[in-house]
């Protein structure tokens, strides 16, 4: 074999059919790998994004049940609760106690207004009568 020959052999190999298979096999082989790492890619980023939001929700509602709490510690709170639940009342106030006769009497006297009566005139009254 002489060196003519040895140059001949590696356009021939490259030119060849099963090189030509073996190229297209090893690309489509990357371009799958490829296609799987997107879709993988894809998916980790949509989790992080409903992670991230559900981190946010839980934020919000911890400082939501933050600042409940320090409305229940407040003194506003406590001051509230012993008027409603032990009739307590401070210094100067009167306490007015309105037993449940009288208030079913009293919604008993108001005037129900009609659910045959159209929308618009449900308005009406509700404003200006």
């Amino acid at each position: 074999m002489t060196r003519r020959d040895k140059k001949a052999i590696l356009p021939d190999l490259i030119f060849s059919k099963f090189f030509l298979v073996f190229c297209i096999f090893l690309f489509l082989v990357i371009l799958l790998g490829l296609a799987k790492g997107t879709i993988k890619n894809y998916k980790v980023d949509s989790e992080i994004e409903n992670l991230q939001d559900e981190i946010n929700n839980l934020e919000r509602q911890n400082q939501e049940l933050g600042q409940l709490i320090d409305y229940l510690k407040s003194d506003t709170f406590v001051e509230q609760e012993a008027k409603l639940k032990f009739g307590y009342k401070k210094s100067g106030e009167t306490l007015v106690v309105i037993p449940n006769q009288e208030i079913e009497e009293i919604k008993d006297t108001e005037e129900p207004i009609s659910s045959e009566l159209a929308n618009p005139i449900k308005w009406w009254l509700y404003f200006f009568n």
